[in-house]
């Protein structure tokens, strides 16, 4: 399959023009696209920004591992335990969100696994007891992996 690089398409007179690009093979291909070059750029740019909300949080996390564990009157053996549950909801989350984007378009899911992921970071932001930190970890998880699953599924052609 060749590729082609996206080009720009601009209304002017409400006619549509389109580019011309070069594919890989030599011939010539016209690339129909309805965003500007700043349209695609911010797209860009939120769907890069989406896709690193997962692993941020993930990893942030392990410094305060045994500080949660006094604050909290718990075991580092229990904070351990919802990295597990994060990871674990991480992996099967995706799948059930994916499903949903196809169902129902991807900007809805986008806007709610955002606003989960966000809520979530609220409540644990303001909890103090390991259950409601255990349960909103797997609420984190959700939001965030799912904004990355959708993040890839779209940019690797999906």
């Amino acid at each position: 399959m060749p590729f082609a690089t996206v080009s720009q398409a601009s209304q002017s007179a409400g006619s549509l023009e389109l580019a011309q690009t070069s594919a890989a093979n030599g011939h010539d291909e016209a690339v129909y696209s309805t965003f500007s070059k700043s349209s695609k750029r911010c797209i860009s740019f939120a769907a890069s920004s989406a896709a690193m909300f997962s692993g941020l949080s993930s990893f942030v996390y392990y410094p305060a591992i045994t500080p949660l564990a006094e604050s909290l009157h718990t075991t580092v053996a229990l904070i351990n335990l919802t990295i597990t549950s994060y990871l674990i909801v991480s992996g099967f989350v995706p799948s059930i969100v994916g499903d949903l984007a196809d169902r129902t378009g991807r900007r809805p899911l986008y806007i709610l696994t955002f606003a989960i992921y966000f809520a979530a970071n609220i409540g644990l932001a303001l909890q103090d007891s390991y259950p409601a930190l255990f349960v909103l970890r797997m609420l984190q998880s959700a939001g965030s992996s799912s904004l990355l699953a959708r993040v890839l599924h779209h940019e690797i052609g999906g």
